[in-house]
């Protein structure tokens, strides 16, 4: 989506990336999430650093939900 413009590109593929998690509480985050790997992944030019990214804003819910389950 770089081709329409940073700004398209940024806020396009952020809105399909949150849209693909679902209209729910996670929306939010996902919006986050999103703009933080776009970015990364405009100034970057590389898939890596923004997967970086997102496996390091997934590892708090993952750690809760292993923690939680696991006691359970």
């Amino acid at each position: 989506m770089l081709r329409y413009g940073p700004f398209a590109g940024v806020v396009g593929s952020t809105v399909i990336f949150a849209l693909m998690h679902g209209i729910n509480s996670i929306f939010p985050a996902a919006v986050v999430a999103g703009l933080a790997t776009a970015e990364v992944f405009r100034r970057s030019g590389s898939i890596w650093p923004g997967l970086v990214v997102h496996f390091v804003f997934n590892l708090p819910s993952f750690l809760l939900m292993v923690l939680f389950t696991s006691t359970g």
